[in-house]
């Protein structure tokens, strides 16, 4: 008998099992389609997996999800995948960030990544993942279902088009998404099954798979429709309006964590320079942006602050950055 776990996985002309189990891989948001995505690359042997979602699994989830059950009702999505996914695949390693985004992973981690992969829901939440890898230049792939079908969109060049070039300027600034497991016009859930969030998530994983291993992988975007039983490639552009090209500038290295202090942090400051937050806390949205408003003996992580992340820092009317890092790092 045959104890290597991936000895079929080495049988594929052009598989690079070791090279997959040294890939760092992000995935925001963990509903039907997360799970897919997040299931397929841990059978794979992807070596690191960081998932973020701040939602909790409810009953609608169960029909389309195959790592939740009745038992997790209640319970925050992330956290629920990464027990299961440990069940399945023990050798890989899984962190999870159960909060939104900007407050759950730091802008050095996206550029870190191998790849970032969004299984998002919503426009907005899709434009806010899209401009925080185009800060840090990092690869991102995209995907959405709809009732019978869906998209899968690469965007892993960093000079490429992104997920905002495909927009209108008119609809980079509505908070709607056609390709959405809900309808934010009405506010109220569309259609969506575990058949559809399978075959998108499977479509994800194997561009996903050969993009960490190394092949070329076609840019374009593709578009399924379930009911057709077709699959058509729509290429996509850079658009020179688009906003969300523009990257962060030279980065300073500080050795403060988001576990430290503001305190802390302004030592390592200029006296007049001024911390910014990208985001309000969560738990304070009115609050101000200027880091310098808030408590001095705050840890950074209270103020909605990731780990690893990268603060723009206002000085002598310029912008510059700094990246948050603790010793071991």
């Amino acid at each position: 008998m045959n104890d290597d776990r991936y000895a079929r996985h080495q049988l594929i002309p052009g598989w690079d099992q070791a090279r997959l189990g040294e890939a760092q891989v992000i995935v925001v948001g963990i509903g039907a389609l997360g799970n897919e995505v997040c299931r397929l690359l841990a059978l794979s042997g992807v070596g690191r997996l960081l998932l973020c979602d701040p939602d909790h699994v409810e009953t609608s989830n169960l029909s389309r999800t195959a790592l939740f059950t009745a038992a997790d009702l209640g319970r925050n999505k992330a956290e629920v995948a990464r027990t299961r996914l440990q069940q399945l695949a023990p050798e890989i390693q899984l962190e999870v960030r159960p909060k939104p985004l900007v407050h759950g992973i730091g802008l050095a981690e996206l550029r870190d990544a191998d790849l970032v992969i969004s299984c998002l829901d919503s426009r907005s939440a899709r434009l806010q993942l899209a401009g925080r890898c185009n800060l840090v230049r990092a690869p991102l792939l995209d995907g959405g279902t709809h009732p019978w079908g869906g998209e899968v969109r690469p965007y892993l060049d960093p000079d490429g088009p992104c997920y905002g070039c495909s927009l209108t300027p008119g609809q980079r600034a509505v908070a709607d998404d056609a390709v959405s497991c809900l309808n934010r016009e009405v506010n109220r859930p569309v259609g969506a099954s575990a058949a559809v969030s399978a075959l998108i998530g499977a479509r994800m994983s194997l561009i996903a798979l050969r993009y960490l291993m190394g092949p070329s992988v076609p840019s374009a975007s593709l578009v399924v429709d379930g009911l057709a039983g077709t699959t058509r490639q729509v290429s996509r552009t850079r658009d020179p309006e688009c906003l969300l090209h523009q990257p962060v500038s030279e980065v300073r290295k500080l050795t403060v964590s988001h576990l430290d202090t503001l305190t802390a942090l302004r030592l390592t400051l200029p006296g007049d320079a001024v911390p910014l937050l990208w985001e309000n806390p969560q738990e304070n949205p009115e609050a101000s942006l200027e880091l310098s408003d808030h408590p001095s003996d705050e840890p950074l992580k209270s103020l909605g602050i990731p780990p690893r992340e990268i603060l723009p820092v206002y000085h002598c009317e310029v912008i510059s950055f700094v990246e948050l890092c603790s010793p071991s790092d």
